[in-house]
């Protein structure tokens, strides 16, 4: 089964909700799934006049505006009508894990902000356990790096700075200014309850743990599409 397939499927899918809601002021996130969505609605014939978004990177903001999409800063949106996202693990009580593309910070103020936020994933992304195949990002202000770094090893957890694959030597930097640390979740642990402990570190910005934030999932597969409802929690939900 083609996991890329998958991806269009469930972007497709969260196109047509969007259109269909009449959704105008719409924040996307960042990542390979929100890529295929983007491709998407650029292929549909909708009035691009009408729609405005914000974004949850400058990567992404970029592409949205090669497609002739127009982008507000995020810094001048005070709610969204959706949000459109991917994640990097999402389990079946709609847990995810998220910042593979080091963007969760303005990920979770942008879907924060939303009065719907729709979540598309790849069959590959549900997991049983969040930590099975990714780490729990961090983000760090550059000042606390070491003393965070310090603390969280001090937790009996393995901790590092994400590096850089090419392009520039060093650890990773997000648009916001802060440094991304991965920190691997182990297996007779909870990524709930070590994201919690990191999160009340000083210095500690946010992590890529996400919890309440799901109005719809959309689970694609090669031939087909899931979508799955959450309530939202309460607290995680400025847009009412």
């Amino acid at each position: 089964m083609s996991v890329e397939e998958a991806k269009k499927k469930a972007a497709e899918r969260a196109v047509d909700i969007v259109l269909e809601r009449g959704f105008s002021l719409i924040g996307v996130g960042t990542g390979s799934t929100v890529e295929k969505f983007i491709e998407e609605l650029s292929r549909r014939r909708v009035d691009r006049g009408r729609l405005l978004f914000t974004s949850s990177s400058l990567d992404t903001a970029l592409k949205l505006a090669e497609n002739g999409f127009r982008v507000l800063d995020p810094s001048t949106v005070s709610y969204l009508d959706a949000y459109v996202d991917g994640a990097d693990e999402v389990d079946g009580d709609g847990r995810m894990l998220k910042g593979g593309g080091g963007a969760m910070t303005l990920e979770k103020i942008l879907s924060y902000s939303s009065r719907f936020n729709i979540f598309i994933v790849d069959y590959s992304k549900v997991v049983e356990r969040l930590g099975e195949k990714s780490p729990l990002p961090v983000e760090v202000l550059p000042q606390a790096l070491n003393i965070v770094l310090s603390r969280i090893r001090s937790m009996g957890l393995k901790a590092y700075p994400r590096a850089l694959r090419k392009g520039k030597y060093g650890p990773v930097v997000s648009d916001v200014g802060g440094v991304i640390l991965d920190v691997e979740i182990p297996p007779e642990r909870s990524a709930e309850e070590i994201a919690g402990r990191i999160e009340s570190i000083p210095g500690v910005v946010s992590t890529g743990f996400f919890k309440g934030y799901i109005d719809l999932l959309l689970i694609g597969y090669a031939d087909r599409v899931v979508e799955k409802k959450f309530d939202r929690v309460k607290g995680v939900h400025l847009a009412e």
